[in-house]
């Protein structure tokens, strides 16, 4: 079957989605320090909102920051005037990135209050002025991240109608995780639904949702006709599993030794967060806000092994970043915390 996303440019289907409070580039470096230099997965920062973006300094902005490794990187705005988006997009061009997503998943209130978000997906014709938006202010490609529907059931006849509006308009690839917005994280993502909206367009069709493991995001890409797959929160915990996929398709492309039982995949969790906590050190010069941010981390994370709830709980009685480091020093050694391949449904 052809894939269609070699035309844009990219040759490895597997994405890092967007995630609020999780996706900033010490994560995105995390990811990126199990692959080979030469593989370069689409990586997808937080949502930024493009009415604060104009007025904030892209150097003190944590949310804003990015690292010459992410050679794919594509930026994810929240956003419907074109006032706001047009200054957002050009100063954005300083990291070089890759394109840009217009957010239209999002079901949280206070994106909504701004017609952000899934919200957009209301009305096709005013979604489709949105991309237009974007695409007279940028050269580069331009995505569109939506739900199975902006209600409280899938309705497909509306998802290929309202998708035909953002492919005429010029969108150049979406990616759609297939739950209606009442239904948020619960339930089974419904992938055929993502195959089904993919027969109906000619750009790219991406499926988010649910993958847990590098066997399920590889069933995902064999079992039904998407042209990428997009992992999101179970990445947090494996950040090597892009890496995983790659070396199990390729094997003759990744010699980097990688943990493959759970029990390997327990030890390299420790591991993985002491490397994270190290490049937040050198991504961010506050200490308060890598203790934030590690916290959450670690609240998303650490669901997937054994000893998860202490690790989460130990993790947020610390006051300082040496006090975590230590306390990631003294784990490293636990050797019963393995993984669990799912923690019920993302």
């Amino acid at each position: 079957m052809n894939r269609r996303l070699e035309t844009l440019g990219l040759n490895f289907p597997f994405f890092a989605a967007p995630m609020v409070g999780l996706s900033h580039v010490s994560f995105r470096r995390l990811v990126l320090s199990y692959l080979e230099p030469d593989c370069e997965p689409v990586l997808c920062t937080e949502m930024l909102s493009t009415r604060r973006i104009p007025d904030e300094k892209i150097s003190e902005t944590h949310q804003l920051k990015a690292h010459k490794s992410e050679k794919k990187l594509v930026i994810q705005i929240l956003g419907n005037e074109e006032k706001y988006i047009a200054p957002s997009l050009e100063k954005l061009m300083v990291h070089n990135p890759f394109g840009f997503d217009i957010n239209m998943g999002c079901p949280v209130s206070h994106t909504l209050k701004h017609n952000w978000g899934v919200r957009l997906m209301g009305d096709k014709h005013y979604a489709a002025e949105v991309v237009k938006m974007c695409k007279r202010n940028t050269s580069l490609p331009v995505s569109v991240k939506l739900r199975g529907s902006p209600g409280e059931k899938e309705d497909l006849n509306y998802l290929i109608e309202f998708t035909d509006a953002l492919e005429n308009a010029g969108v150049d690839w979406l990616t759609i995780h297939p739950r209606p917005r009442a239904q948020k994280h619960k339930g089974n993502a419904n992938w055929k639904l993502v195959e089904q909206v993919r027969e109906h367009r000619s750009i790219p069709v991406i499926g988010n949702g649910d993958i847990q493991c590098w066997q399920e995001a590889i069933e995902a890409w064999e079992r039904f006709a998407v042209d990428g797959v997009m992992v999101g929160r179970a990445l947090t915990a494996k950040p090597w599993m892009l890496a995983q996929v790659r070396q199990k398709r390729h094997p003759d492309q990744n010699n980097r030794a990688l943990p493959w039982t759970a029990e390997q995949e327990g030890l390299e969790f420790t591991k993985a967060c002491i490397k994270l906590v190290e490049f937040m050190i050198e991504d961010f010069a506050d200490e308060k806000y890598i203790l934030e941010k590690f916290c959450f981390f670690t609240a998303t994370a650490a669901r997937w092994y054994f000893h998860g709830h202490y690790f989460w709980k130990r993790a947020t009685r610390c006051k300082s970043v040496p006090e975590i480091l230590g306390f990631l020093e003294q784990f490293v050694s636990v050797e019963d915390n393995h993984s669990f391949d799912r923690v019920g449904n993302l």
